[in-house]
């Protein structure tokens, strides 16, 4: 059943946004605190591409697509031709 619901968003989001802070915004360049960074981030990335991929994040994707579908349709309409 897990497989089939799957999660609401891909996991390892959070330890990439924590490598991501580590590497760039410590601003250390070349030193432990990128290559930490660095491979937290690449931990993250591994995470998210083995997370299921189910109901719950295809009905948020939709959602999502249809929100910003919304947008551009009102953002066009609001368009006055000269």
């Amino acid at each position: 059943m897990r497989e089939i619901l799957g999660d609401y968003e891909p996991r390892g989001r959070t330890i990439q946004g924590v490598g991501k802070f580590i590497a760039f915004g410590l601003d250390d360049p070349f030193h432990i605190t990128t290559v930490t960074g660095l491979t937290l981030y690449g931990v993250g990335k591994l995470m998210e591409s083995r997370s299921v991929y189910g109901l719950r994040r295809a009905k948020v994707d939709i959602a999502l697509s249809m929100m910003e579908l919304r947008n551009v349709v009102r953002e066009l309409t609001s368009l006055k031709v000269s």
